[in-house]
């Protein structure tokens, strides 16, 4: 059985609104190997949103069937992180800045933030530098989007 003392005057409800669409820098919080739904290699990276508390996640689905659109997915996320081509050590990409441009969609009522592409290096030049996350009374401001919450299959 747990001992705690519950004290209700200590709970507040938030409420949170996403993170706006547009052009954002991001940055690598983790990057795993995983296999899609639909049994192919991917890479889940965990990215953060300048400036916000929340996360997104960006999917490198590795298509043996689209060797060609996988590489040319590889070299984009490669070249927007400043990360060597070709690089497949994933401990050497957290910390990685880059930028995305991120999108709503509606899910069952509810908007969620996706990645839609990653930006190269000539759109990141005009994105303001890197900020930490901001944070109200200890709360992050924004929703945070988990894989789980996603509508589709890779």
């Amino acid at each position: 059985m747990v001992n705690w003392n519950f004290n209700a005057n200590d709970y507040e409800e938030k409420s949170f609104k996403p993170i706006p669409a547009g052009d954002h820098r991001v940055r690598i919080v983790d990057a795993i190997e995983k296999q899609s739904r639909a049994g192919n290699d991917m890479i889940e990276v965990t990215l953060e949103v300048s400036g916000f508390n929340s996360k997104v996640w960006y999917y490198l689905v590795l298509k043996k069937d689209d060797v060609q659109k996988t590489n040319q997915k590889l070299g984009e996320f490669w070249s927007s992180f400043g990360i060597p081509m070709g690089n497949f050590a994933l401990n050497t990409w957290k910390g990685k800045v880059g930028g995305a441009k991120l999108v709503h969609e509606e899910y069952e009522g509810n908007t969620s933030v996706k990645v839609a592409y990653l930006l190269n290096k000539d759109r990141q030049e005009k994105l303001a530098a890197w900020r930490e996350p901001t944070v109200n009374n200890g709360a992050s401001q924004f929703e945070e989007v988990t894989p789980s919450d996603l509508p589709f299959d890779f």
